[in-house]
């Protein structure tokens, strides 16, 4: 895996509330509600990632390695996963052996400038503590023309605006605000993305920035 100095970053309490659950949850992730829930976020990214032989993707709070396993039968790729519970990144490594997997948070994402291609972000983004660090990393490490691609949780106005002010804030499951298509293409516009479209199917907001 390529490298850059990483600095010591202080995990806050959300992202430690998701290193918690996903530790515990591993061994039945795939039949839990959070794996049955998620199986449409990684079937849209599935269908929309796109990758060329000898492409370097990398997916950010990889998980189990279920899609970045998926991924790479698309094309003949070097595949990374880095995600922050130490559970489940022993269980990615199990699952999909040909990928490099590491226990990272999302920002910084300790990749080289330039030295990626595509960037996947499974139903995950809604648990950032610093989403505008994450979208700086992305810039920074991606290629240019590369892509970042994101599928994440689609509420109705009033449902987000509830899951934010009345839920999230007392849940310890890691959640930290989920976005409207506006808010989460802002992230990506403010981190100098040029190409950026957002298209929702059913439950599932499906985003592609590229650089």
């Amino acid at each position: 895996m390529s490298k850059v100095n990483v600095r010591s970053t202080a995990m806050g309490k959300k992202t430690q509330q998701s290193k918690e659950v996903y530790n515990k949850m591993v061994r039945g992730y795939d039949t839990s509600p959070d794996g049955e829930y998620t199986k449409a976020h990684k079937a849209v990214l599935i269908k929309n990632v796109e990758l060329e032989d000898g492409d370097r993707i990398l997916d950010v709070a990889c998980g189990n390695g279920t899609l970045l396993s998926a991924l790479a039968e698309k094309a003949d790729v070097e595949a990374f996963g880095i995600d922050i519970s130490e559970n489940i990144i022993a269980a990615a490594k199990q699952r999909y052996s040909r990928g490099t997997f590491r226990v990272q948070p999302s920002v910084p994402l300790g990749f080289k400038t330039e030295s990626l291609d595509a960037i996947t972000v499974s139903c995950t983004f809604h648990h950032f503590e610093d989403p505008w660090g994450f979208t700086a990393e992305c810039m920074r490490a991606l290629k240019k023309g590369g892509a970042v691609y994101l599928a994440e949780p689609s509420f109705k106005p009033m449902v987000r605006w509830i899951a934010n002010r009345m839920v999230f804030p007392w849940t310890h499951t890691g959640d930290v605000r989920v976005y409207s298509p506006k808010e989460v293409s802002t992230f990506f516009k403010k981190a100098d993305f040029t190409e950026i479209r957002t298209e929702t199917w059913e439950t599932v907001l499906f985003l592609e920035a590229r650089k």
